[in-house]
């Protein structure tokens, strides 16, 4: 079975790929040939075949492509295998990731400039942490108030879920 959010993480487009071959191995018994595909969506084979590689780079099911006289099909195994493990939020949280989030609950707000000043680390660094934290909800990103002209810059603060985290 596929979750929603495993779909959630599919674009629209990969969506329908999928929809459409799982219809037709489940439905209606039958293969799915990319041309078939490309012409029930109006696209080019190439772009179903990078959305059928997408689909399977992201885990939700195996596609076996083999030739066959009319080109190329696609075989789907009706038992998809299960997601591998996620790994758990004690397990990415690093030092300097357990360090940005105390940081952020006495400073909420904070810039990535700020964060690497205080930490000395650089602001690639810093930045690289906080997408990660960012990713397993631990932290938000929004934009601040402009102090000068131009784009107010990025601001994080600590998620409910990351403030029990580092109690």
């Amino acid at each position: 079975m596929i979750a929603a959010t495993d779909l959630r993480s599919l674009t629209e487009r990969q969506r329908e790929v999928l929809s459409i071959v799982v219809e037709n191995k489940l439905y209606k018994n039958k293969d799915t040939a990319i041309p078939e595909i490309a012409e029930q969506l109006g696209i080019a084979p190439v772009a179903v075949y990078k959305h059928i590689l997408e689909i399977e780079k992201d885990d939700l099911c195996r596609v076996t492509v083999s030739p066959s006289e009319k080109g190329t099909k696609i075989y789907e195994r009706l038992s998809l295998e299960p997601r591998p493990a996620r790994r758990l939020t004690a397990e990415a949280l690093t030092e300097i990731r357990r360090a940005i989030l105390t940081y952020l609950s006495t400073r909420p707000d904070a810039t990535s400039v700020e964060l690497s000043e205080e930490l000395a680390m650089s602001e690639y660094a810093v930045n690289t942490n906080l997408r990660v934290l960012e990713a397993i909800s631990l932290i938000t990103k929004q934009r601040g108030r402009a102090v000068r002209r131009g784009v107010p810059p990025y601001v994080y603060d600590l998620t409910n879920h990351g403030r029990s985290v580092i109690r």
